[in-house]
């Protein structure tokens, strides 16, 4: 376990450094469509709050909590290039010889995975403060939603890391991104289900993103500790465990090949 855990610590320590490199797509990309959908969506769309069905809250109020999450969806998997990188140059192999825990080389870009999206919440959240969202929960509720976005990205990251590692080409897993944006579309983050045609609405019950921007709502519009926060952490965990458990499936079928 102690092995584990530095193995971990060192694996963190080194993408942060190649991210203080190359700063870009690690910090900068992640928030940038959410930042842009925050100013636009709330310019053009601000009389859809004005419907019946849509209840009682502004469109500011309801679209920030929401479309936060794009930071994650958007902006998950930039760790699965080293990944696939250190497995073609041989890195893994190296750490196999030396008995070095290889679980450390995911954990360690997991638990990066979620640092690196925190900024760039921090400032979409700001941005949608300053066009008239709220906070009603204060400081609390803005930290439970920047954790809510991090684990969502812990938990998308593993599709990206089990084609990393299938391919072992850095640049085949960004090809995944695009599909961020059905989850988020499809689901309750930019409109509620009452004003979605029924397709949709079925989709977005099923769609796991609408159970955490749901949480993510309650903890800044509602209840701060709320069941649907409960519902969230579970079903994050759930895609994390899944996640994680694809990576290590494909990750010990490769190292068996080698």
């Amino acid at each position: 376990m102690r092995d584990l855990l530095t193995g971990t610590l060192l694996t963190f320590a080194r993408q942060a450094r190649q991210a203080a490199r190359d700063p870009g797509p690690f910090y900068v990309l992640p928030m940038l469509p959410a930042q842009l959908m925050t100013v636009v969506f709330i310019a053009l769309f601000e009389r859809i709050a004005t419907l019946d069905r849509f209840g009682d809250t502004g469109y500011a109020e309801f679209l920030v909590p929401g479309v936060v999450v794009l930071v994650a969806l958007l902006g998950a998997g930039a760790t699965s290039s080293s990944l696939a990188a250190d497995l073609r140059g041989g890195f893994f192999l190296r750490l196999r010889l030396l008995r070095s825990p290889i679980g450390a080389q995911l954990s360690g870009r997991l638990l990066f995975e979620a640092v690196r999206l925190l900024p760039g919440t921090a400032v979409v959240l700001a941005v949608g403060l300053a066009f008239g969202a709220q906070a009603r929960n204060g400081l609390a509720g803005i930290l439970v939603v920047m954790a809510l976005v991090a684990l969502l990205g812990v938990a998308f990251t593993g599709i990206f890391y089990a084609v990393a590692i299938r391919t072992r080409d850095p640049q085949t897993p960004f090809t995944l991104q695009p599909l961020g944006l059905p989850l988020a579309f499809l689901s309750t983050a930019l409109v509620p289900l009452a004003v979605m045609p029924q397709w949709a609405r079925t989709l977005a019950q099923l769609n796991p993103v609408t159970v955490v921007v749901d949480g993510s709502r309650e903890a800044m519009l509602g209840q701060l500790w709320s069941a649907e926060l409960g519902w969230s952490v579970a079903v994050l965990a759930a895609w994390t465990v899944l996640g994680v458990l694809l990576a290590r499936a494909a990750l010990a079928r490769d190292m068996a090949r080698s």
